[in-house]
Parts: structure tokens; sequence; C-alpha cells
């Protein structure tokens, strides 16, 4: 019978046994299970702690009753007498395919002692044998991918609620996940764009260079790194530091895996002083060229009759304008507006003069 056991220590906690016998002994062994994954059954642990500490516990090591104990042996254990026996359940033969701290998940083949067929145990051990690997690796995948949705749903309201474009990479630029205004930023290209394959660039091959200089610096001191790239009509500021969640709902050895990529959060804002930079305000917002003049008129002061003026517009349109952008960038009023953007001017502020 071929079964997936999950042990706490020395302790069986639950099985998966996928095919049973329509028979008296296949009910048996659901009742069996059911209680044990309930908690109900009294279990001695002789059986499997001594298996556990003569038999190394290494991922995909294959071990086998039969190998590691004499006949009499196995059949005096309490755990073989009062568990094993009663559903016919006799020698098995399997390998650990995670082990996470105490808890282990096995898959076992295990004999039927009820079936007087001779056992062919290297067969077993064979197949075992061919297995186990893409067992560990299925185990491994399922987990970065539990992880992966753990860690999204658990930050992705963070991040977004930083207000600022964020993006996360890995050391060598490939995105792992990004805020909403990140991703916009992103799907823009004028400031930040991904090529074919997921890598991370800027619009030229200095900037470029220049985020892998702040990348490769943060990953060294564990500190932040920003750097300014100039553009035509305002200066844009990007900060760079290491990106270490705490993940406090995953394992040691989840937390292990995570670590394991050297993650980079990359901020996007402007200097302290003087003015926003048009194309982030286009690609973080979705806002139209005139709509970002409009937006970056407002937060220095001017009201709609000045920007009417200076941009030669009838003041209607900039009200509609107006309208727009505290709708794209979900205020209510200008005075939110620029409170909601100032937040773009907090990355500039670690930005260190040369």
């Amino acid at each position: 019978m071929a079964a997936v056991v999950t042990f706490e220590d020395a302790r069986w906690v639950s099985s998966h046994v996928p095919t049973l016998p329509d028979t008296e002994q296949g009910q048996r062994i659901r009742n069996l299970t059911e209680d044990v994954h309930a908690g109900t059954f009294e279990q001695p642990d002789d059986l499997n702690a001594t298996l556990f500490m003569r038999q190394p516990l290494a991922l995909g090591t294959l071990y086998s009753t039969r190998r590691v104990f004499r006949e009499e042996e196995f059949r005096n254990f309490e755990g073989y007498k009062s568990t094993m026996a009663p559903v016919g359940a006799g020698h098995w033969t399997g390998t650990h395919f995670s082990i996470t701290e105490g808890r282990r998940a096995a898959i076992m083949l295990v004999e039927n002692d009820f079936d007087p067929m001779e056992k062919d145990s290297g067969q077993a051990e064979h197949l075992i044998t061919l297995i186990a690997p893409h067992m560990i690796r299925a185990a491994r995948f399922a987990r970065a991918l539990n992880m992966a949705r753990d860690a999204a749903a658990t930050y992705s309201g963070f991040i977004d609620a930083i207000g600022l474009p964020m993006i996360v990479l890995t050391r060598d630029g490939q995105l792992q996940m990004a805020n909403s205004l990140g991703q916009r930023v992103l799907d823009g290209g004028q400031i930040l764009r991904l090529d074919s394959s997921g890598r991370a660039g800027m619009a030229d091959v200095r900037s470029t260079r220049m985020l892998f200089q702040a990348i490769a610096e943060a990953g060294n001191d564990s500190g932040p790194h920003a750097f300014q790239v100039d553009g035509d009509e305002a200066t844009i500021v990007l900060c760079v530091c290491p990106y270490m969640p705490t993940l406090a709902f995953a394992s040691d050895i989840d937390r292990r895996l995570f670590a394991a990529q050297h993650l980079f959060a990359v901020l996007i804002g402007a200097r302290p002083t003087g003015a926003i930079s048009l194309k982030l305000l286009q690609d973080a917002f979705g806002l139209t060229p005139r709509e970002a003049e409009v937006c970056r008129g407002l937060l220095t002061g001017a009201k709609p009759s000045d920007l009417a003026r200076e941009m030669d517009r009838a003041e209607k349109t900039i009200r509609n304008q107006i309208q727009a952008v505290h709708q794209k960038v979900g205020v209510n009023s200008t005075r939110d507006l620029t409170e909601v953007l100032s937040v773009f001017r907090s990355v500039g502020a670690m930005y260190d003069e040369p």
C-alpha cells in the first residue's frame, strides 16, 4: 500500500492512502487514520523513535524497516503490535520529501501482512529511489508557491500604502513584485522598464548602470543608497535598499529559502525642493502630458487662473484638468494632492549632493 505520512518528531500525526481495498481491512485502515488525524488514538512511539534515531533524516534518504530492524525486534515494538498489526501493516520502505524543524513528511510503500503473497522489498526500494528526487522538487516548488502567495497577500497592502512607486528586484534586476504605482511606472516605461526576460533597467545605459551600482552597494552594506537621474525638465531620485520581510508566518526553512534570494526595494521620487518630474507624474498616475503640467503647477501653489494664463488655456479647461488629476491621484482637493505627493520628496531627502 502506498501512503504519504506526516510525523511530528517520532509521532505519526496524519496519513493519506490514495487507494484502499473495499474490505474490512480497508475500513480498519480508514478508521485508524481518521483517529490518528483527530488525535484520539493513543499510539506508542517506540518503533518510530528507534527508527529515526538509527536512520539519518536527510531529505531523499532511502530507509527500510527491513534494513534497520531484525524481524523479531520489529514485531516486538509496542508501536507495531498496537497500531500496525491490527490493520495488517507490516514493514515499509520510504523517504522523507519534506523536513521542517520537527515535522517531516514521507512517502512510503507499506507491506500488507494480511496478503500472503511474497513481498519484494528490493523493488520497493528501487521505486522509492526513482521517485524521491521528483517528490522533493515538487515539495519545494509547492512551498515556494505558497510563500509567494502569502508574502504577496501580506505585503501588497503595505507597499501600496506607502504612496510611492516601489518595485522589488533581485540582485540581477529580476522583478519580484511591485506596488500599484510601481507597476504603473514600469508600464509607462519612461523611467523604469522591463526587458523580455523580466529584468529591470532605466531609460538609458548610464542610468541603468547607476541603478545596479546602487543595488550592489546596498547588498554590500545593507543600507539605503540613492542616486538621481537628471531629465530634461526635472530630476528623478531613486533610493535602493535591502528588502527583508520578517515572514513571521513562515517556518525557519521557508525563511531561509526566501532569504537565499537577495531582494532590493527601489523607491522612486523627487528632490526635496524643485519640480517633480512630469514623466514620473504621467507614469505613476496615468496623467496625460497636460494633466501632468497642471498637477505640477498645483504643487507649486499656482491657482487655476495662474495656470490658465501661463499655459495659454481657458480656465474652464484647466479646472476640468484639475478634476481629472484629483480623480486619477485619488484625492478630493488640491490640499490633499499636495499632502499625498509630498511623500515623493522623502526619497530625495536620502540623496546626498556630491
